[in-house]
């Protein structure tokens, strides 16, 4: 697992510097770029993650999706380091944690088109967006609303690629990780974005990576474990 993360970490350096975007990342982008500038449509979402308390969970707010965009989608220069490590392990099922507007969904479906794809959203809200951006990318994955501890007992797996993507706390992380370890096949992935959002989260991270993995590394913003 060292050398591929290594080739698809050299891939992206060498896409930043040297290579124009494939035209389906570069649509992706144009995507990200369209919502930050939607800044007078407000979007009406339930309160769920680390960015809220636990009493506030379930309760509406209102940002314009332009904030929503730059608070919790994938950004680009992100989504294109995704795009190279799901690429390298070339996974035949994958689940995603957290699918937001769905920007990081777009990446995981244009990295691996054949695999089967499920994503799990807690707000209803949110994930009405992202069925609006599947339509728009012509893409079916999978998407399960609810808290994923109420989501994840109802999916089997197995997975050859698992993405963490949302409820950044560390106890969060290592409960969820720990639980999926058991459901990813060997020498499947686990991926963690975000490890450096916190104190709580690294320590999360470090926590989940004490389990019996065969490969720890980080890779920018990314924790990734192979079982």
């Amino acid at each position: 697992m060292e050398s591929t993360l290594i080739q698809a970490w050299g891939i992206y350096l060498f896409r930043l510097g040297f290579l124009p975007s494939s035209p389906r990342l570069s649509q992706i982008a144009h995507l990200y770029r369209r919502l930050l500038q939607a800044r007078g449509y407000q979007v009406r979402f339930e309160r769920i993650g680390a960015s809220f308390t636990e009493e506030e969970w379930g309760t509406y707010t209102i940002l314009s999706l332009s904030e929503l965009t730059r608070r919790g989608a994938t950004p680009p220069w992100k989504g294109r380091l995704l795009y190279d490590l799901v690429r390298q392990a070339a996974p035949s099922s994958i689940l995603e944690l957290g699918t937001h507007l769905g920007i990081g969904t777009l990446y995981l479906a244009a990295a691996a088109p054949q695999a089967t794809l499920h994503t799990v959203e807690g707000s209803s809200s949110l994930a009405t967006w992202a069925k609006r951006h599947f339509r728009l990318f012509g893409i079916r994955p999978f998407l399960h609303v609810g808290l994923f501890s109420e989501v994840l007992p109802k999916l089997s797996g197995p997975w050859s690629l698992v993405y963490i993507d949302g409820d950044h706390r560390g106890e969060a992380l290592y409960k969820y990780g720990s639980y999926l370890y058991e459901y990813i096949t060997p020498r499947g992935w686990l991926i963690c974005d975000d490890i450096f959002w916190s104190r709580d989260m690294f320590r999360g991270w470090l926590a989940l990576g004490d389990l019996a993995w065969q490969k720890k590394e980080t890779i920018g913003p990314f924790g990734i474990l192979q079982r």
